[in-house]
């Protein structure tokens, strides 16, 4: 990422004020960048395979305003953090969400650590309806919060697992600190993309955050949680509903949504 970049990336998160290497402007970033990016899976739904390298990702995310899943989201978040001069390591973790804390999984989910002036972070903008919206101390076992919501991280055994707070403590997801090269995403973003029983293959999946709540789409349901608790959910019942709720909430022009309306032509509609 260079200085035009960088700045354009700020203008796309709606970043104002002051900036450097501190644990202030990190929190400013985790709390701006999935309030402005939304999480989707258009690419894959509608049968392409989003593209890994930096620029581009930076090209969708940043430029063309629109969103990705958590391989995009977060390799944006890593260029962006590194051309602040921070530390930045790339991790895999295997996906617990609606499953036993003990399930065993496939790492398919990428996560960040950030390390700054000794102490490691865990930063995370990609997970759709549970994501970060602020870093959490990763060595830290008492709970944390952010914006949108408590979180703690449990240890056992060298391996992390990541738990948000609803009505009950619910596991997210588990990883231990492995290396990880970008080569190493190339694999499972394949898959995720082209694997018939892949639910980001199968199922238009859209997420975002804002002051108030999180908004999630799946399965005809639009559903949104209050930060109260409170809970909403709004049946989409047409393709029109649809296209309009993808602009109205998630802030998804017509570039994203024309590749919905071309698979929708040729298969039948939502």
């Amino acid at each position: 990422m260079d200085a035009a970049q960088f700045k354009k990336y700020l203008e796309r998160i709606h970043y104002a004020g002051d900036w450097g290497m501190n644990r202030e402007t990190l929190g400013k970033i985790h709390h701006l960048h999935p309030r402005h990016i939304p999480f989707e899976n258009i690419d894959s739904y509608t049968g392409t395979v989003p593209l890994l390298h930096p620029d581009a990702i930076f090209n969708k995310l940043v430029l063309e305003s629109r969103g990705g899943y958590c391989y995009e989201q977060n390799l944006l978040l890593r260029e962006v953090l590194k051309y602040l001069g921070f530390n930045v390591e790339l991790q895999l973790a295997r996906v617990l969400w609606r499953k036993d804390e003990n399930s065993i999984t496939a790492k398919t989910h990428l996560l960040l650590i950030v390390d700054f002036q000794g102490e490691k972070y865990l930063a995370d903008c990609g997970f759709g309806i549970t994501t970060l919206t602020a870093p959490l101390v990763l060595n830290e076992e008492k709970v944390q919060e952010t914006p949108n919501g408590l979180f703690k991280i449990s240890q056992k055994e060298g391996t992390y697992l990541l738990w948000i707070g609803k009505e009950q403590w619910l596991p997210v997801y588990r990883f231990a600190l492995e290396q990880v090269e970008p080569v190493d995403l190339e694999i499972v973003n394949w898959y995720l993309s082209t694997h018939p029983e892949s639910n980001f293959k199968k199922n238009l999946v859209l997420s975002k955050v804002d002051e108030d709540a999180r908004y999630t789409f799946t399965d005809h349901t639009l559903n949104i949680r209050w930060n109260s608790g409170e809970k909403d959910t709004v049946s989409i019942e047409n393709n029109e509903e649809l296209f309009r709720m993808m602009n109205n909430t998630f802030g998804l022009q017509e570039n994203a949504i024309e590749p919905l309306k071309q698979k929708f032509k040729s298969e039948g509609g939502l």
